[in-house]
């Protein structure tokens, strides 16, 4: 299998292959999406597709350490990721407050990844009901393409531990603003344990990224894969890398998370200094763990092209402040973050 071990091999490869590939399969999803009989849920729908068809360009990068079973795991891949983004939609622009709500939505995640647990109504506390099977079909989906890869069962459990950390923080994070932060304090206090010394902000940020599904997922292609690699890999993501990323997503968020009063985790933080600090620790030991993984110098361009990906994103790059932030981080990252980072910038520049 050929594995790119640098950059613009890398970037070659994702234009050529993975990005013709993601959208082959993601157009199909917003046709089905269109056929949903409920207005609301067809709206949500299509929007988080509209606006959230990054995430799925940027999980089809894994598809290359699939080799030959690409196609597969790009397809797993993109279904759970729109499960992901249109779950969130339903809790963002809803006026519910339920937690029940919530919970029961974000179960689909765990049957997404659990072939024995039976299909439920996941919008039982809802008055929207009809979605026309999109939901159970990206569910079917999933559980398909996970059945033809041969060592699934090596890394489900890693998969549900991590599919369960981030259906807890989308409940948590979208009941009555009150009630939000003392359960996600006393959550945190529930798993403080299983990972290294971290604020319960940090650890929640680190819950809510999918990178580590899709790294587990894709080495689960590979025939004779040992539960001791399996655990390596789920540890190469999750807690640094999966933090590193949801800490730039929020970094970019900042002024509107303000405007619109939403929780963000970095302004838990006690001053700026102390979050780049943070930062630049998170990068420097999700990199010491990559270097544990099977073909880790892919795993460190994945790591730059994320903080690349986000620095160059419209938000920072129309703020001097956060342009000025940013490019401390591109210097954490050195020549293949610029790399990837100037190519991000043009990218979104000729899609503008």
């Amino acid at each position: 299998m050929n594995v790119p071990t640098k950059p613009i091999p890398l970037l070659i490869k994702i234009y050529r292959e993975v990005i013709p590939t993601v959208h082959f399969y993601f157009d199909q999803w917003k046709e089905k999406a269109r056929d949903i009989p409920d207005v609301e849920l067809r709206s949500q729908a299509l929007d988080a597709l509209e606006r959230k068809a990054f995430h799925c360009e940027g999980g089809g990068v894994f598809g290359i350490l699939a080799g030959d079973r690409n196609k597969e795991l790009t397809q797993f891949m993109i279904a759970y990721q729109i499960i992901c983004d249109y779950l969130d939609n339903l809790c963002d622009q809803s006026d519910s407050l339920d937690p029940n709500d919530f919970r029961a939505l974000h179960n689909a995640l765990l049957a997404a990844i659990d072939p024995e647990r039976p299909l439920e109504n996941y919008y039982e506390y809802r008055k929207e009901q009809e979605d026309g099977g999109y939901l159970f079909e990206l569910i079917q989906t999933c559980r398909n393409m996970l059945a033809t890869f041969p060592s699934f069962y090596q890394v489900q459990e890693g998969m549900i531990e991590l599919s369960g950390y981030y259906g807890d923080l989308q409940v948590y994070k979208h009941v009555k603003k009150e009630d939000r932060i003392p359960l996600l304090k006393e959550w945190f206090e529930l798993h403080r344990h299983k990972v290294p010394e971290m604020t319960w902000f940090e650890f929640s940020a680190c819950t809510a990224s999918t990178l580590g599904i899709y790294a587990m997922a894709s080495y689960a292609t590979k025939q004779n894969l040992t539960k001791e690699t399996a655990e390596i890999i789920k540890n190469g993501y999750y807690p640094w890398v999966q933090g590193v990323h949801i800490l730039l997503d929020y970094f970019i968020d900042q002024e509107e998370d303000i405007a619109d009063d939403e929780l963000n985790f970095l302004f838990y933080y006690e001053s700026e200094e102390e979050m780049i600090n943070r930062f630049r620790f998170f990068v420097d030991q999700a990199e010491e763990q990559l270097r544990t993984l099977p073909d880790p110098k892919f795993h460190e361009m994945i790591i730059r092209g994320v903080i690349a990906i986000y620095i160059a994103d419209e938000k920072v790059q129309g703020d001097k402040e956060m342009k000025k932030k940013s490019k401390q981080m591109i210097k954490k990252g050195g020549l293949p973050t610029l790399l990837f980072y100037l190519n991000s910038w043009i990218f979104r520049k000729k899609r503008n």
